[in-house]
C-alpha cells in the first residue's frame, strides 16, 4: 500500500483590534515554500511545531521551537519547508506607527531596528504564543493590548539597538533613494536604463548595487511592493480586478499568481479574512 502524505496548507489572518494595525498570521505547510518578500510591518515568528528553513540577511538559516525571530520593514526575506513534515508558525506584524508610539511612550526613542534576526528566551516565548494564538474568549481587547505591549518591550529590551547608533554601509543612502523611488511608483513599469537617468548611474552597476544590499534584483522588489500594496488595498475591500489596475499588475491572473507565491495564499482568501 502507498503510503502517501497528507497536503497541509493552512493560512489564517486575524485582527484582534479592527482600530489598531497589528495582525495576526497563523500558517501550517508542508508543501510550500514563500519566495523572497517583505513586510511593510515589524515581524516577530514563533515556530510551533518542524523546521522552518529561511533566507535572512543574505544568508540561509534553519529556525526550530526555541527561536523567536525578528524581521524589520523592508528586511528582504524568505522562508519554506525543510522536510516532508512541514512547520507551523506564527507571526505578530506590528505597524510602524504604532511601533513608533511605544518606543516614544517606553523608551524616549523614535529609532528601532532589530539587533538580531533571531533570538531565544522561553519566558517570552510563553508570553508571546498565547497572545498569536487570540482567542477573544481568553482576551478582552483591554488585557491583550496590554500583555502585548508588555511583551513587545521585553523584545526591544533585549533585541535592539535603541540606544545605539547605526552605521550605514556604503552606497546606503543610494539604494534607499531607489527604495523609496520604487515605492512612490509601485504602479509603473520601469527599465534599468530607468533607474541610470534617474540615479546617474550605470546600469549594470546600480543593479549590482541593489541586488547586494537587498538581496532581490529591482523588478523582484517591484513585485514585492505591488502585493504589499495589494494587502493594503484588500484589507480596504477593494475590488480584486481594480487592485490589479491599481498596482500595476498585467491582469488579475498575474496578481493572483505573484500574491500566492508572497504570502500562502489568494488576495481573495486573504480579503476574506478583513471582512
Amino acid at each position: 500500500m502507498n503510503n502517501i502524505s497528507t497536503l497541509v496548507h493552512n493560512v489564517k489572518y486575524t485582527k484582534p483590534n479592527k482600530e489598531k494595525e497589528i495582525f495576526l498570521y497563523e500558517g501550517d505547510y508542508n508543501n510550500f515554500s514563500f519566495e523572497k518578500h517583505i513586510h511593510e510591518e515589524y515581524t516577530i515568528t514563533l515556530i510551533e511545531r518542524g523546521n522552518m528553513g529561511a533566507f535572512l540577511r543574505g544568508f540561509n538559516h534553519k529556525f526550530d521551537k526555541s527561536s523567536i525571530i525578528t524581521i524589520n520593514p523592508d528586511e528582504v526575506h524568505s522562508c519554506g519547508i525543510l522536510s516532508k513534515e512541514g512547520f507551523k508558525h506564527h507571526s505578530l506584524y506590528i505597524s510602524t506607527q504604532i511601533m513608533d508610539e511605544i518606543l516614544k511612550e517606553n523608551f524616549n526613542n523614535n529609532l528601532l531596528s532589530f539587533k538580531n534576526f533571531h533570538f531565544s528566551n522561553e519566558i517570552i516565548y510563553q508570553k508571546l504564543y498565547p497572545l498569536m494564538n487570540y482567542n477573544s474568549s481568553l482576551f478582552s481587547k483591554l488585557s491583550w493590548e496590554c500583555e502585548l505591549i508588555d511583551t513587545i518591550n521585553s523584545v526591544l529590551k533585549i533585541n535592539t539597538k535603541v540606544s545605539n547608533e547605526i552605521v550605514l554601509p556604503n552606497n546606503y543612502k543610494l539604494i534607499q533613494y531607489a527604495k523609496e523611488f520604487i515605492n512612490d511608483n509601485y504602479n509603473q513599469n520601469f527599465t534599468l536604463d530607468d533607474f541610470s537617468k534617474e540615479f546617474d548611474i550605470s546600469k549594470y552597476h546600480f543593479l549590482r548595487l541593489f541586488k547586494k544590499h537587498t538581496f532581490v534584483s529591482p523588478h523582484t522588489y517591484l513585485m514585492i511592493r505591488r502585493v504589499e500594496k495589494a494587502k493594503q488595498f484588500l484589507r480596504k475591500n477593494t475590488n480584486i480586478s481594480e487592485i490589479a489596475y491599481l498596482c500595476g499588475f498585467t491582469d488579475q491572473s498575474h496578481l493572483n499568481k505573484k500574491f500566492k507565491l508572497l504570502t500562502g495564499t489568494t488576495p481573495g482568501e486573504y480579503k476574506n479574512f478583513f471582512l
